[in-house]
């Protein structure tokens, strides 16, 4: 009898599951167009990232799967993508890129990278029944799915920043050489005085946070590669010549605090991803090294 009751009651909350994870997912852009009208930077990312946290840790609670939770971010940054082209493609690609946004660009990742950090958080400090093997599969995969969606839409994302957006500067070149007097005494004023509008919140933090995702992921893949100090010299590499290029074919501002701050972002990317690893092995006394192991 029990067991016939049960199957009701599963069935029941599967169904509820299913109905809250295609709420939620279809909550990623309506939270951010209504975070517009609501908030002014700084607000309107804490308000975002709030809501993404919160929605994954509920959808985490009911269902316990770590591949469900990676799922909703997943299909939530498509979401957005796809309301992004749908409202912006009505005069064709060139005009889908010109009115690419950065603020909306930002917020969207914001609200990806804090649903994947409650899920790795999940899986970083679990232990005894919430690391079993099939807990750990399914993080791995999600992780997985989750990566190759968020890479798909980073690697658009500096195409247009590093490459289509320079074409538009073309022949308006600039250069500053001094560190601390170009983009960062401009911009950080404002933010000490706790002025964040015109998009001065985001054109500092993006500056110092727009290749940590790939410090990040280039850690993961370089981690069983001799002579990691390779890994720190490429964003140095990275970073000079994308200036280099906008100084000598006058494409923008060259600028070596945008360099300097492209560099830090990087190293955190790295630091993190280490960050991690010691905490799962101090977590599992040394018997589990990363929880980083993507798999299909």
């Amino acid at each position: 009898m029990k067991s016939n009751s049960r199957k009701p009651r599963d069935r029941r909350l599967n169904q509820l599951i299913a109905v809250a994870f295609i709420t939620s997912v279809l909550l990623h852009p309506m939270l951010i167009e209504m975070s517009d009208s609501l908030f002014f930077s700084p607000l309107q990312e804490i308000f975002l990232l709030g809501c993404a946290i919160g929605l994954t840790t509920f959808m985490f609670m009911a269902s316990k799967s770590h591949f469900l939770c990676a799922l909703l971010q997943t299909l939530g940054l498509l979401t957005n993508v796809l309301f992004f082209f749908f409202t912006h493609f009505d005069n064709g690609w060139r005009a889908l890129f010109r009115n690419m946004d950065y603020e909306w660009c930002f917020q969207v990742i914001l609200m990806w990278g804090g649903g994947t950090m409650i899920t790795i958080m999940i899986r970083l400090f679990a232990h005894k029944k919430w690391n079993a093997a099939h807990i750990r599969r399914s993080f791995g995969r999600g992780f997985l799915c989750s990566s190759i969606m968020f890479a798909l839409l980073y690697l658009v994302l500096l195409a247009d920043l590093f490459v289509l957006q320079r074409n538009r500067h073309f022949g308006n070149g600039s250069l500053n050489l001094k560190p601390l007097k170009g983009a960062f005494a401009i911009y950080w004023p404002l933010i000490k005085k706790g002025y964040f509008k015109n998009g001065v919140f985001i054109q500092f933090f993006g500056n110092l946070l727009i290749f940590l995702p790939m410090g990040f992921y280039m850690s993961l893949w370089w981690r069983e590669r001799k002579h990691r100090w390779i890994l720190y010299l490429f964003p140095f590499f990275l970073a000079s010549s994308i200036e280099a290029v906008q100084y000598f074919f006058h494409m923008g501002e060259c600028d070596i605090d945008d360099a300097w701050m492209n560099v830090v972002g990087f190293i955190l990317g790295i630091w993190l991803c280490t960050l991690l690893d010691l905490i799962r092995k101090w977590v599992t006394h040394g018997k589990e090294r990363t929880i980083f192991k993507l798999q299909l």
